[in-house]
């Protein structure tokens, strides 16, 4: 073993510049798109490949025949009191809920409409977006 001897702090400072200037030159050289060499850090190869990302076509009848589905639909329409003057969002919806039921689901649909402060309240109701 060596003994390590310290005198005002110098020579480690100027050890860590060098070592510092090393890993920025070395890293330079190297190929970005090459796997990092690491140490003490292990590659985790996951044990699953990822599926890729599924929509409503690709469920079918026999996924959903007799299965229960909850929609959540985003129907904030605008209203003048209780008379709906857009309703894009409602009819945008209806192609889902209808493969739905074609396919043999029981479907629910949820969703809200504003932000009441202090429970419910009239203007926030969905009754006119049922009722369409």
């Amino acid at each position: 073993l060596q003994k390590v001897t310290i005198q005002k702090g110098s020579s480690i400072k100027m050890k860590f510049a060098k070592a510092l200037f090393f890993l920025l030159a070395t890293s330079a050289t190297t190929n970005a798109f090459a796997p990092a060499h690491t140490f003490g850090v292990r590659n985790v190869v996951p044990s699953f490949e990822l599926e890729a990302k599924k929509s409503i076509e690709d469920l079918t009848e026999a996924d959903l025949k007799g299965k229960k589905v909850l929609v959540r639909c985003d129907v904030n329409v605008p209203l003048d009191g209780k008379k709906i003057t857009d309703d894009t969002r409602i009819r945008s919806s209806v192609p889902t809920i209808e493969y739905l039921k074609n396919k043999g689901a029981i479907v629910t649909v949820c969703s809200h409409l504003g932000r009441p402060k202090s429970g419910p309240e009239d203007k926030f109701s969905l009754g006119p977006c049922a009722e369409r």
